[in-house]
């Protein structure tokens, strides 16, 4: 009459279990980077400062989802010496549309304290990020970066 119910155990192949113990650890190695970004932000909220950067060269990074990735170099001078930074351009850039942008000024908001400690504003995201307004004389910047 009593039917014997028989539990089993499911066994995991050892390399899922070890996957599944570390998880935990590459989530978290994972994050750091954007956690650095975060922590680097704060720093420039505390105190920041301005300067004009001048975009000095562009780069063609490696290919992204078959779209080559664009990182246009600005530099900017604090107390005599020289920073640079980085943005992101469109990947829809022509040489000639980039070749144009050099010599272009942009804001940098940096760290009072360590001004290697920067952001190019380029974009209206950029901006909301520290709480201003992008200026109408930015606008042109639209159509080259994001």
């Amino acid at each position: 009459m009593g039917e014997e119910v028989k539990e089993t155990q499911m066994e995991w192949p050892p390399s899922k279990a070890f996957l599944i113990a570390f998880m935990p650890l590459l989530l978290l190695l994972a994050t750091i980077p954007k956690l650095y970004t975060i922590y680097e932000r704060r720093q420039i909220r505390k105190e920041p400062a301005f300067a004009a950067g001048t975009i000095s060269r562009f780069e063609t990074g490696q290919t992204r989802y078959r779209k080559r990735v664009y990182r246009v170099e600005v530099r900017y001078l604090i107390n005599g010496k020289s920073f640079t930074e980085k943005c992101r351009a469109f990947h829809s850039l022509t040489e000639w549309q980039l070749h144009s942008l050099l010599e272009k000024q942009l804001p940098v908001i940096y760290e009072k304290d360590d001004p290697s400690n920067g952001v190019v504003l380029s974009t209206e995201e950029q901006f909301g990020h520290f709480g201003f307004t992008f200026p109408d004389s930015l606008i042109w910047t639209r159509q080259y970066f994001y």
